[in-house]
C-alpha cells in the first residue's frame, strides 16, 4: 500500500510532507469517508456520548475484538480528519487510535438505504492481488452495507447487516476467506454498552 501504518498516527504537517499529492490524485468525492479504530478504557457509554458531539463524526460503534470502537468520519480530507482525530484523542478514556482513509468504495445501496441501525459487524481484510476484484466480490454479499479500500495494516474495511449474528456469519463473514486474494480477515462484532446514556 502507498501509505505506511506509521503515517496514520502522525501529525497533519508530517503526513503532507510524506505524501502531498496522494489524496488529491486517488480519492473521489463519492468516498469522502475515514475510519478511526479506537481503544478505550473506562465507561464506554460516556466516551461514546462525548464522541458523538465531535464535528465530522458520522457514527460511533462499539465493537468486540482488537478495537473497542469504530468511528466513521464524514471526511477524508487530511487536515479535517487529523483535526478530528486530535479531538478524539483528547477525550478522556481514549487510549489509542488508528486512522484509515477510504480510497475507493462499493456499497449495496439497498442495505445502506434500509439500514437505520449501525452494522452488526465490520470485517478488516488483508488482500494480495487485485483490490478491486475483492471489492466487487464483497458487493455481491447479501448482507454487505459497504466496503472501503483503505491504506495501512488492513486493505479493506467492510460493514455488514443481518437479523442475527448467525445469519451474519453464514451469509458474509465465513465467505470472506473464500474470496480469491484474501489472505486474512478479522471480524469486529458490534454491541451496545449498557451504561450508554
Amino acid at each position: 500500500m502507498l501509505l505506511a501504518s506509521a503515517v496514520l498516527g502522525s501529525d497533519a504537517h508530517k503526513y503532507r510532507a510524506v505524501c502531498p499529492l496522494y489524496f488529491r490524485e486517488t480519492m473521489s468525492k463519492s468516498a469522502s469517508t475515514s475510519f478511526v479504530f479506537a481503544n478505550a478504557k473506562g465507561e464506554l457509554g460516556h466516551i461514546v456520548s462525548q464522541l458523538k458531539r465531535v464535528s465530522n463524526i458520522e457514527s460511533v460503534t462499539p465493537v468486540t475484538g482488537r478495537f473497542d470502537l469504530v468511528i466513521r468520519l464524514g471526511t477524508n480530507e487530511p487536515i479535517k480528519a487529523f483535526n478530528t482525530v486530535e479531538k478524539i484523542r483528547s477525550i478522556t478514556g481514549i487510549t489509542s487510535t488508528q486512522t484509515a482513509f477510504s480510497i475507493e468504495n462499493v456499497t449495496n445501496a439497498k442495505n445502506k438505504q434500509e439500514s437505520s441501525e449501525p452494522p452488526l459487524a465490520y470485517a478488516l481484510v488483508k488482500v494480495k492481488g487485485k483490490f478491486r476484484t475483492v471489492l466487487q466480490k464483497l458487493k455481491t454479499f447479501p448482507n454487505l452495507v459497504e466496503a472501503h479500500l483503505i491504506p495501512g495494516e488492513f486493505d479493506v474495511v467492510a460493514s455488514f447487516n443481518g437479523f442475527s449474528q448467525d445469519e451474519l456469519m453464514e451469509n458474509s463473514v465465513e465467505k470472506i476467506s473464500r474470496i480469491n486474494g484474501v489472505t486474512a480477515s478479522e471480524t469486529l462484532i458490534t454491541w451496545t454498552p449498557t451504561n450508554q446514556p
